[in-house]
């Protein structure tokens, strides 16, 4: 009776066995075909290497603007809400002056962008952290395209009416996608490892500066939603 009973718990262990492996490999197989799947959505394009100088072909205006920019801003940052007033202006070449201050003029930040270097004039001190100034200045960097980039390509992806703008620098990959349409910037992404980091997008141009910016961070509780007022 033991004997038999033992037999039955050995047989049911093993079928068990079985359908786990099963499940392991099934999902092994359809994480594999996702990555291999989303990992590059460019790689059957034709792209085109192009001289770094050819950078002030992306159509964003806000690195070349000479005028003050004004955006209202709602930041929320895990469970703290940030609202005010983001004054971004350009100062000298490849400098600029980012401030947030709340809707009473009281300050909250106030940046130097300095080719790319994130120096801290003033910062409220609950956001005066190492981890958060490192992910404002990529954030920033990547809105005023002040990245650092090894190779530039250009990249024509013709069935969604897309021209590509691609930054590579070591593991970083930034595009800058612009509507072929429109011919205006409507997505900004920075991935890590063909992982998207970042993802911005750009709607309700005035002219050429985008009237509405939306952040958002993947892999941390971060989003940055700004309305342009002037």
């Amino acid at each position: 009776m033991k004997n038999t009973k033992r037999r039955i718990q050995n047989v049911v262990f093993k079928n068990r066995l079985l359908n786990l492996s099963f499940f392991i490999r099934y999902f092994l197989f359809f994480l594999l075909f996702t990555v291999s799947s989303c990992s590059n959505p460019y790689k059957n394009l034709t792209k085109t290497e192009c001289s770094s100088e050819q950078i002030e072909n992306i159509p964003y205006a806000l690195p070349y603007s000479e005028n003050t920019l004004i955006y209202k801003a709602d930041i929320n940052f895990y469970k703290n809400d940030i609202s005010g007033l983001l004054i971004i202006k350009k100062t000298d070449e490849s400098i600029y002056r980012i401030a947030l201050t709340t809707q009473f003029g009281l300050s909250i930040f106030d940046f130097e962008l300095n080719h790319g270097i994130l120096n801290v004039k003033y910062c409220i001190e609950y956001l005066n952290k190492k981890l958060i100034l490192s992910t404002f200045e990529t954030d920033f960097n990547l809105l005023l395209l002040q990245n650092q980039f090894e190779k530039i390509y250009f990249i024509e992806n013709i069935i969604q009416n897309q021209k590509i703008w691609q930054l590579i620098n070591g593991k970083h990959n930034y595009n800058y996608i612009q509507n072929t349409n429109s011919e205006k910037l409507e997505n900004i992404s920075f991935k890590k490892r063909n992982s998207e980091k970042i993802s911005v997008g750009l709607y309700s141009y005035k002219g050429d500066i985008p009237k509405n910016i939306s952040l958002e961070h993947r892999n941390i509780k971060l989003k940055m939603n700004f309305k342009l007022i002037k």
